[in-house]
């Protein structure tokens, strides 16, 4: 579960990214987030990761509040999230199989399970057959899957997607978003920002559109 309760930030110098905003994504909901470019978006995602710290106000997930957690605890936290990029950041001198393990080494997990769980997300995302490729042999929307791969590879209970579509056509944004509607619907929370409304407009998620910093829920 997402919670936010009256969060503002503000950079310094500059204009509140975000102006009090309050909202619940309960378990296992899929909400989109929209707004124009500078709207507050990737803030807003980054203070879900803990990436960044809240001026006024709690963000808390699952029951965690963010802003509380100490740097020592901050690992424990994103292991429950698995972040999807526009650009999807990806190594581009390493295998698509390594990419997706890259988390799961991290975390010293045992080369048995690294290939079980590797092999089990580069499945559900359709690039079983190319584990041995290097994102530079792929396309943009492989690569873009690659990245979501990585993204569950450590079974989390949140999904966050920011702008993932962002640099595909419009069949290839179909197909992503079709697969996180797949996870969503074996329990895993979605969060997904996007500014295409042609995409997203026939969904009946619910909508949480930023303006100037300022939340509009649309459904």
């Amino acid at each position: 579960m997402i919670q936010f309760q009256r969060v503002s930030k503000v950079y310094l110098g500059g204009k509140p990214a975000l102006q009090n905003i309050t909202f619940t994504l309960s378990p296992g909901e899929m909400a989109f987030l929209t707004g124009h470019s500078g709207a507050g978006k990737s803030t807003l995602m980054r203070l879900i990761c803990g990436l960044e710290k809240a001026n006024d106000g709690k963000v808390l997930l699952n029951g965690v509040d963010v802003s509380r957690l100490k740097k020592h605890q901050m690992p424990f936290l994103r292991r429950t999230i698995g972040m999807i990029y526009q650009d999807h950041q990806l190594l581009f001198d390493h295998t698509v199989y390594d990419n997706v393990a890259f988390p799961l080494i991290i975390l010293g997990k045992p080369a048995d399970e690294i290939k079980k769980r590797v092999s089990a997300s580069l499945d559900k995302v359709g690039l079983i057959d190319k584990m041995k490729f290097y994102p530079i042999q792929l396309s943009g929307g492989e690569q873009q899957r690659v990245g979501i791969a990585r993204a569950i590879v450590n079974r989390p209970t949140v999904l966050l997607a920011d702008e993932p579509t962002g640099n595909l056509d419009n069949k290839l944004s179909k197909d992503i978003l079709k697969l996180f509607e797949e996870f969503n619907q074996t329990g895993v929370t979605v969060l997904m920002a996007t500014h295409n409304m042609g995409l997203i407009r026939r969904k009946h998620h619910r909508i949480l559109n930023l303006n100037q910093g300022r939340l509009e829920v649309k459904n």
